[in-house]
């Protein structure tokens, strides 16, 4: 477990600002038991809610030099979440909202437009690939069993004989290094 070598939050916070990734790795550790019974009271779609947990942490991570004085970590982080899992849902009922309007239509793209799509998502393979080339091979296991063959955080730690806390810490440090890559 990183371990800040202050002993409040407020020490762990000018620690953060100043790129300490071991600071951000405490509060994770620190806080994301209580965050994820937050979020489940926010939202009862368990899949939505360890996603919006892993985009707390990436996104303080993110805009750390611009964040305040922090006086209230949970009560910063619970916020934080509260953001996050609204514009999850809000975008999500966006596009059920597009979809069932676009229903029936059928729309044709022309050949450049295909073309480009493809080259398109072609290079953004190459950069995933190349991304996830970069992270450990336990990241590389957790993000393979997540996101291509669709276990649960629960059913990875069983597979790989590791604790439930320890997956979801394997996949926040491997989403963080692969969006910082991308």
């Amino acid at each position: 477990m990183p371990q800040c070598t202050y002993l409040n939050d407020t020490a762990c916070w000018k620690q953060l600002k100043s790129g300490d990734p071991g600071a951000l790795g405490y509060f994770y550790d620190t806080y994301i038991d209580r965050l994820f019974q937050a979020s489940l009271k926010m939202t009862d779609n368990r899949e939505l809610a360890k996603d919006a947990l892993q985009d707390v942490f990436i996104e303080v991570w993110h805009y750390r030099a611009s964040i305040g004085d922090v006086q209230h970590t949970y009560s910063y982080l619970v916020k934080v979440l509260k953001s996050i899992i609204l514009k999850k849902v809000k975008s999500k009922v966006i596009i059920n909202e597009l979809i069932e309007k676009d229903q029936g239509i059928f729309r044709e793209e022309n050949i450049e437009e295909a073309i480009i799509s493809a080259d398109m998502a072609t290079e953004q393979k190459n950069r995933l690939n190349k991304a996830i080339g970069q992270l450990t091979s336990r990241q590389k296991q957790v993000v393979r069993l997540r996101f291509f063959e669709g276990l649960t955080y629960e059913q990875i730690a069983a597979r790989l004989s590791m604790n439930y806390q320890s997956v979801n810490n394997l996949a926040f440090r491997a989403m963080l290094s692969l969006r910082r890559q991308m």
